[in-house]
């Protein structure tokens, strides 16, 4: 007969009164006093926030139950890159990081695990969302800083330094970082002479800078893409030949770039072996700097709101004449919309061919004593930077005609097929007063005499002709009869030259501008006109050039000149947005027409106009340039 539950209770307890062994009532029996067990884990988050790119992130996920201790595991998916799941309690457990990647709806299950084996889980999904002072690149993020309007990129790799082996070698892919990378600073400049004779920069100098404006666009916005002028062998994007640190111009709609690029013979160098190893090209490094700075564009400004579809690349001076390269290399193709060139354009001739080129730098081997070494690359890419810029720059510049990468003339290229994108072009009024001083005081025979000495070369009376398009009475003084027959012979003639041969039906459009303004707020600039570089200090809107060495302007603009560089500002960005420069209300510019020369003249009233100075052009032209 099976005894009830409860008289066996009270049986057990019985019992026990006459045990002497010092054990518990429930170590013998089971009297119904043990604890329950707790229940098992189980999470009271549920949800997590997103985090902001570059911004701490840390967020506490809460648990009940379960038998201590507790562990806990990402048991499938990820966390978003650079955050970890930190150490735990009993209950809790904190993700913390700061987040370096945008990323959206990154999911993972977290899993607790008790002391009994006993497990829960939990599926989250964290977004990390982008902040206008920091963007992705391919490369990793980078930071930037609020500079005025502007959110400033500086210093961003586009390409892996050309140290080494590097040297003399088409740019390699920039290395990769984790993290984010500080952009508030510019990078290196390239190796160079400065404006006071001294030795500057760093072989390491493959950098851009991206200029975006603080207030966030509804659109991706049309990007445009400045090469510095210098020669090709000075110049950078920060202080010189012209102020390019934080335009206002990148508050007009539009992202800025800023490129350094290999200069003197670290960017043009031809050799035999060079051109072995660069299968069939050398001389040709700045231009494919150049290139691997618009591919860059073309991979990685979205992240900061550029249009990839719409790339203005554009520069003046050497960078023009660089420009007009790229128009006319295959590896350039599809790397922009629109293109510019600012006071600077390739003749007929001008560019030699590949073969003359290296014949002509092996003189450079020489004079850096590589030419008897029994490894001349090895020895050549030992030689110190400084020593390099500091030889005389007496050697022929690549790439020459005949390369593979550059096949024809760059001049004949725009002849025979036109441009293959919209095309702006032009030049400055008074491209040489900062050679020809405006405030010397030439007098007539000082005039003749300084018009015999540039053109004698050419032949008998081709002076005399020269002065009488160019009579000293008709100009204010004999000084500015000189600085017109220079700037037309050097600039204004050759630019008339290309844009003919650009334009024609069926072909992308030329527009092509004359620049006069002056800088009429200041008695000590005004007298020099419309110099060489003048324009692009409206262009930009800074008109403090702000060089460290060797001085330069200091301008307090007119409402004026405000006025006008707004206007200015309003045409390039109008063109690096549709290929066309007219719109919103402004003066037209008439698209160029080699019948009838019809440009527009840029003052405080802008203007078409039909030619400029042609009788004079027309003879000009026929001299061979020196």
């Amino acid at each position: 007969m099976r005894i009830p539950y409860f008289l066996q209770d009270i049986a057990c307890r019985e019992i026990l009164k006459f045990l002497v062994l010092p054990l518990s009532v429930g170590s013998l029996c089971s009297c119904g006093s043990s604890s329950p067990s707790p229940p098992p884990p189980s999470f009271t988050t549920m949800s997590l926030p997103g985090g902001i790119i570059g911004t701490e992130y840390s967020q506490t996920i809460q648990s009940t139950g379960g038998t201590a201790p507790l562990i806990w595991t990402i048991s499938s998916g990820a966390l978003p890159d650079s955050l970890a799941l930190g150490e735990s309690t009993n209950s809790s457990a904190t993700i913390t990081g700061i987040p370096d990647k945008v990323q959206s709806n990154v999911a993972f299950t977290i899993t607790i695990t008790d002391a009994n084996q006993r497990t829960t889980s939990q599926s989250f999904s964290i977004s990390i969302a982008g902040t206008p002072t920091v963007a992705q690149t391919q490369s990793g993020a980078v930071r930037g800083v609020m500079d005025g309007n502007l959110i400033a990129f500086r210093g961003i790799p586009y390409a892996a330094p050309p140290l080494g082996d590097l040297r003399w070698k088409p740019p390699q892919p920039p290395p990769s970082w984790s993290g984010i990378r500080d952009a508030s600073s510019f990078g290196n400049v390239c190796p160079q002479i400065n404006g006071i004779s001294q030795f500057v920069g760093n072989e390491d100098c493959l950098v851009l800078n991206v200029f975006v404006s603080q207030t966030p666009p509804s659109q991706s916005q049309p990007v445009m893409v400045f090469l510095h002028g210098g020669g090709n062998v000075n110049g950078d994007t920060q202080y010189s030949p012209t102020p390019l640190d934080a335009p206002p111009l990148a508050n007009q709609g539009v992202l800025v770039v800023t490129v350094e690029y290999r200069l003197g013979m670290f960017g043009f160098f031809a050799h035999p072996l060079l051109t072995a190893e660069g299968g069939g090209a050398s001389g040709n490094y700045a231009f494919l700097d150049m290139i691997a700075a618009l591919t860059w564009v073309q991979q990685n400004i979205s992240a900061f709101g550029g249009d990839p579809k719409h790339v203005m690349v554009f520069g003046q001076s050497a960078g023009a004449y660089d420009i007009q390269f790229l128009l006319a290399a295959p590896a350039a193709q599809g790397l922009f919309s629109v293109a510019g060139m600012e006071s600077r354009v390739v003749s007929l001739g001008q560019t030699p061919s590949f073969a003359s080129v290296e014949a002509g730098d092996q003189a450079f081997v020489s004079d850096l004593g590589c030419a008897s070494a029994t490894n001349v690359l090895v020895c050549l890419r030992a030689v110190p930077a400084e020593t390099i810029v500091n030889l005389p720059n007496s050697y022929p510049y690549g790439p020459g005609i005949g390369s593979t990468f550059l096949r024809v003339d760059p001049f004949s290229f725009l002849q025979q097929q036109g441009s293959p994108a919209p095309l702006l072009l032009g030049s400055n009024r008074e491209e040489s007063s900062l050679s020809d001083n405006p405030n010397a005081q030439l007098d007539d025979t000082a005039y003749a005499t300084a018009i015999h000495q540039r053109f004698d070369q050419f032949g008998a009376g081709v002076a005399n002709q020269v002065l009488s398009l160019y009579p000293a009475a008709a100009y204010t003084s004999p000084s500015y009869a000189l600085i017109a027959v220079d700037s037309d012979f050097n600039m204004a003639c050759e630019v008339r030259t290309v844009a003919r041969a650009t334009a024609g039906s069926n072909r992308s459009p030329v527009w092509r501008y004359f620049y006069t303004h002056a800088f009429e707020n200041d008695p000590s600039l005004l007298p020099y006109g419309a110099f060489h570089t003048a324009e692009l200090f409206f262009l930009f809107g800074n008109f403090n050039d702000g060089q460290q060495a060797g001085g330069g302007i200091v301008y307090t603009p007119s409402s004026a000149d405000l006025a006008f560089s707004g206007a200015m500002m309003g045409y390039w960005t109008r063109f690096a947005a549709t290929g066309n420069p007219n719109g919103a209300g402004a003066v037209q510019w008439p698209a160029y027409d080699p019948t009838t020369d019809s440009m527009f003249e840029l003052d405080d009233t802008s203007a078409s106009i039909n030619g400029y100075h042609n009788s004079q052009c027309d003879y000009l032209v026929t001299l061979p340039q020196p």
